[in-house]
């Protein structure tokens, strides 16, 4: 598991209160009954704690956390 994919498992479980169980790569948003003020919340809190400047529209659909680790690799943070 990369750093950020560390990280952001974190955030998701320390700021949402999703389970870490239920918490890998290739589950969706929408599969961790997610609803889109939770993934409003979420990009906030990834961008504060990341500094990356993702927007507010980046987590909604099909996205995974394998997606949104990419996401936040692109944009050159290694956590």
């Amino acid at each position: 598991m990369s750093a950020v994919q560390e990280k952001l498992t974190g955030l998701l479980v320390s700021e949402l209160g999703v389970p870490a169980a239920k918490i890998e790569p290739g589950i969706s948003y929408k599969d961790l009954a997610l609803d889109s003020l939770a993934l409003i919340e979420l990009t906030m809190i990834i961008n504060r704690e990341l500094g990356v400047d993702l927007t507010d529209d980046i987590l909604q659909g099909e996205t995974t956390v394998a997606d949104t680790v990419e996401l936040i690799e692109a944009q050159g943070v290694r956590a």
